[in-house]
């Protein structure tokens, strides 16, 4: 990785701190952000030759950095550093490398910063620990059009009513892996179900849904959800999911998202958002 093209920002609740060409930081070295360590099992055959794979998995990423300060207030500059590498803070993490950005969420398991006296250069380093390894884009998203076109104030004839669009729209996950999605389905509906045609799993919920009403659907292993919300409040639909339902995730490449629903009501809208997730950068 050339430093020369990699900007580093580093947020600590409000706090933020830039290593990046005209800033007084000099990023010296950086370790861990092409890769991370994975864990293969294999299980051995008692009776033939080799084994066969039980599982794999990515273990949580290691970061190091080392960085040089060139600024004049070094002994100042240092008590600011140990204060924003509070490993009492979980912080975030924002590379962007060659115009293209992916952030990380982090924690501080090493911080060092020595000065013999004030007069000696001040360099620091400092180890991260990424509980999730994958560096992720920022927020996108997909709206899956319920109605299309039409006519607005200071219109010019002539002008076309809205018509209904195609309940479906194919999203490209350009990640290295597949990635959960949030789903903010907007009634009227009835039974609500949004399905991945190019995998043929769906997560349905059986429920209707007036106007008022938002679906909101998060597939993140561990931060599973199904909420109404009305009027700001949110009620748990977990109960109301089909059993044949499956949190799916966006597989890499092509996925044909559609939404259907049991009456003749179109809902006023339905978008998916997701995060594309990396190995590395």
């Amino acid at each position: 990785m050339d430093t020369r093209f990699l900007n580093l920002k580093f947020q600590g609740g409000t706090d933020t701190l830039n290593i990046e060409k005209d800033s007084d930081y000099k990023l010296i070295k950086v370790e861990g952000l092409e890769s991370t360590d994975y864990e293969i099992d294999i299980e051995q055959y008692t009776q033939y030759d080799g084994g066969y794979i039980k599982k794999k998995r990515l273990l949580p990423r290691d970061v190091f950095i080392e960085v040089d300060y060139k600024g004049l207030n070094k002994e100042f500059e240092r008590q600011k550093l140990i204060g924003f590498f509070n490993p009492k803070r979980q912080g975030i993490l924002t590379v962007n490398y060659c115009g293209i950005e992916k952030y990380i969420a982090y924690e501080v398991e090493s911080f060092k910063a020595p000065m013999d006296n004030l007069y000696a250069p001040l360099n620091f380093k400092v180890d991260l620990v990424c509980p999730d390894p994958y560096l992720k884009e920022y927020e996108m998203g997909e709206e899956i059009s319920t109605w299309i076109g039409g006519w607005k104030l200071k219109f010019k004839l002539p002008f076309k009513f809205k018509q209904k669009g195609e309940p479906k729209k194919n999203i490209f996950n350009s990640g290295h892996i597949e990635t959960p999605i949030e789903v903010f389905f907007k009634g009227p509906a009835v039974n609500p179900c949004v399905q991945n045609n190019s995998t043929g799993d769906f997560i349905k919920v059986n429920r209707v849904l007036t106007s008022d009403d938002i679906l909101y659907i998060s597939t993140e292993f561990g931060h599973r959800k199904v909420e109404i919300v009305r009027n700001g409040v949110k009620e748990n639909a977990f109960h109301y999911i089909d059993p044949k339902s499956t949190f799916f995730q966006l597989q890499t490449g092509d996925n044909m998202i559609e939404y259907t629903t049991e009456n003749d009501l179109d809902p006023q809208s339905v978008e998916v958002r997701y995060r594309n997730r990396y190995l590395g950068v």
